[in-house]
């Protein structure tokens, strides 16, 4: 390095020591001392540098600092202090000074780099525009953290917020490497492969970017995350000189969106990856086992009668198994393979790279045995079997959907065996797959094309045998099957997720159809039942397709009856437990479906949901030489007249059967021998009939 001319200014005694042993340093060429704090006339007409005594005689010279620094225009400055005085070099460079010094802690190596970096930074300063230099003032004083660099990568400028975000001390300046280590992360933890892509290297090749985050990482310290912005400096012939980089610390916000975003893709039961997340990785595996022709295999799990579980045991059980089954998929499946939580008590893995084909079924086999070992939950001892189905690529499926669903339907068949069991999937079960496919598809477009359609089942007062109200009941008229019961179709409109849109028009329609027959027919008494699955009970939607209904007919609110499943209210979950609390308010009337087959919570039915249950028709059908049925049957409705809770009966197909109701003083009954679901053109014929004084059953009733 050259030694430069060097012009201070100030008190000789001031600095007496660090000057004589300046002028000894191959940095000083030569060394001219001035006890004024002004450039005198007779200065050397050569001067590289002006070091000037930041202290007392500023003041006393009348000038503010910012004032003397200006004075120096035309020459970098050097502001000269002592280390308990540092605060005023701070001052010095806050004012518009290249560097300082403290005189009494400084080691050549450091004084040689202060020297270079005040130069360079002076000549970087004088050649840019007027527009920049506003710029780097403005930036100066932000609350982001600002660092200017030359076209080189030396950084001659890092302001005091910059220097807190990164706990830099004050005097620390960064040597002509650290371009290439500063925020050489990216936010995925991941090292750029490109040193193009750096952010001091971007800004100095005169990029401008926004929002570039990165990790600043040090040894022995927090990473600190950054979101960076940065564009290249002009002089004023707008030829590019450097780059300048403006960065506020944004870990925290980081924290809280990774956080956000481990909340919507992993499970917040188990843990695991949710279904969303699942289906992602699931698609890269298949990428990779793509290119590497390696095999990949996708397991679905269900584990048997874990209803009868979470309804006897509890909620808090329930969930407890399925976060120790979670456990048990962690602990035995291999580094690599992958597990998720698909929805309730089924569960999702991938195995990757397992050789022979028949290593998938070993895996399933070991996960079996696995899986039936005993649970401990607090003092019980809980057992749960799995069923599992094995979908293999490409033969079952060559996207994630495909073979996911392919699994699920092998799962389904080792149930319907038993259960406790695994099952490929098969030339047989890809019929099935290849047919609900096309459902799914044709379900996607059935509102638009107003495919679906509502028949009626008519609902007597058995002790009067007049018609009180109907059961809207949902069809679907496919252009290739044509019209389909719910059994083959609601499955699917469940797990799509398309239960909502299907499950609203159900609602609009039902209630506008009653609105019009008790105004056409004069009976504002008609009630009509309507049917929810389980998953409208989890979204506030279902309660504002109700009220929406509601305000447009002006119905009375307890002539809609909306039925739901026996396990929706014993499981008491929250969501649920708030759904239904917002629909008896609006006044509509619950009533428990399907009551006498599922292990249901008798307590259950006395804290004010339930207005009616309906019998369900396995109880009925053979309730002629059943006796258990009938002591059931009887006891029920006993119970439920304790409670005033209505009851109806489903399913009844002969006049015994209606006749053994009656006796038992059941309320409502329903089912073919009264009369199959028809149309509503039907329905308004019936209605006539009955206006006219003829019951559905007067020719059978005695």
């Amino acid at each position: 390095m050259a030694g430069h001319s060097i012009l201070y200014l100030g008190r000789g005694e001031f600095a007496a020591d660090y000057l004589h042993e300046l002028e000894t340093l191959p940095v000083c060429a030569m060394l001219t001392r001035y006890a004024s704090l002004k450039i005198p006339v007779d200065a050397p007409s050569i001067i590289d540098l002006v070091l000037f005594e930041a202290g007392p005689a500023i003041a006393q010279s009348g000038q503010s600092i910012a004032e003397l620094i200006g004075s120096f225009d035309k020459h970098p400055v050097i502001a000269l202090t002592t280390k308990d005085r540092e605060h005023r070099g701070i001052a010095a460079i806050r004012a518009g000074a290249q560097a300082y010094i403290c005189v009494d802690d400084i080691s050549v190596e450091g004084q040689e780099a202060a020297f270079d970096h005040a130069v360079q930074r002076h000549r970087l300063q004088h050649r840019l525009s007027d527009t920049d230099v506003t710029v780097l003032s403005i930036l100066k004083n932000i609350n982001d953290g600002v660092i200017v660099v030359d076209k080189h990568g030396h950084v001659l400028d890092i302001n005091p917020a910059a220097r807190t975000i990164l706990s830099l001390g004050p005097r620390m300046q960064p040597d002509t490497g650290w371009e290439q280590t500063f925020c050489c992360i990216d936010e995925f933890g991941d090292n750029y492969r490109n040193s193009a892509d750096l952010p001091l290297v971007r800004s100095r090749h005169g990029e401008k970017f926004s929002n570039q985050v990165a990790l600043y990482r040090v040894p022995e310290q927090v990473d600190t995350v950054l979101s960076i912005n940065g564009q290249g400096l002009y002089d004023g012939k707008r030829e590019l000189i450097g780059g300048v980089i403006t960065f506020r610390d944004v870990t925290d916000a980081t924290k809280r969106t990774n956080e956000l975003q481990r909340l919507a893709q992993y499970d917040e039961l188990t843990g695991l990856p949710n279904r969303s997340l699942f289906v992602e990785q699931l698609a890269r595996a298949i990428g990779r086992s793509q290119r590497k022709s390696a095999p990949l295999a996708v397991l679905f799990i269900d584990l048997d009668r874990f209803k009868s579980v979470n309804d006897t045991l509890g909620h808090d059980t329930g969930d407890s198994l399925l976060k120790q089954v979670a456990g048990r998929l962690r602990k035995h499946l291999r580094i690599g393979d992958m597990s998720g939580r698909w929805g309730g008590d089924e569960f999702v893995v991938c195995l990757e790279d397992f050789g022979e084909s028949n290593n998938a079924a070993a895996a399933a086999q070991k996960l079996l045995l696995v899986l039936s070992e005993k649970y401990e939950i607090g003092n019980s001892e809980v057992y749960a079997t799995p069923s599992i189905g094995i979908a293999v690529y490409p033969e079952s499926g060559d996207v994630a959907d495909r073979l996911i669903k392919a699994a699920d339907l092998a799962m389904y068949e080792a149930k319907k065996r038993g259960g406790g069991r695994f099952q490929y999937f098969s030339e047989a079960l890809n019929t099935k797959l290849a047919q609900r496919e096309e459902l799914e598809v044709g379900l996607r477009h059935a509102l638009v094309r107003d495919e679906f359609v509502l028949h009626y089942q008519p609902r007597i007062d058995l002790a009067s045998g007049r018609l009180i109200g109907l059961e809207a009941l949902l069809r679907w008229q496919h252009p290739r099957f044509g019209l389909l019961p719910p059994a083959r179709f609601l499955p699917i409109l469940e797990s799509s997720g398309l239960i909502h849109s299907a499950g609203e028009w159900v609602i609009t329609t039902a209630c506008r159809q009653l609105a019009a027959w008790q105004r056409q027919f004069e009976l504002p008494d008609l009630s009509l039942a309507i049917n929810l699955s389980q998953q409208q009970l989890m979204h506030q939607r279902l309660v504002d397709a109700v009220k929406e209904s509601l305000d447009n007919t002006a119905l009375d609110p307890g002539c809609i009856e909306l039925e739901i499943s026996d396990g929706d209210i014993v499981r008491k979950r929250t969501a649920e437990l708030n759904i239904l609390q917002a629909l008896r308010k609006l006044g509509v009337r619950i009533s428990l479906d399907h009551f006498g087959t599922g292990e249901v919570s008798f307590e259950s039915l006395d804290h004010g949901y339930i207005d009616s249950f309906v019998l369900d028709q396995s109880l009925i059908a053979d309730v002629e030489e059943n006796d258990s049925h009938q002591r059931i049957v009887r006891a029920a409705i006993a119970m439920a007249r304790g409670l005033d809770i209505e009851v109806a009966a489903e399913g009844v197909e002969t006049l015994t059967q209606l006749e053994f109701l009656r006796s038992c003083n059941c309320d409502l009954a329903q089912g073919f021998l009264i009369s199959k679901p028809v149309q509503s053109e039907k329905v308004a014929a019936i209605l006539r009939s009955e206006i006219a004084g003829t019951r559905l059953l007067a020719r059978g009733m005695p």
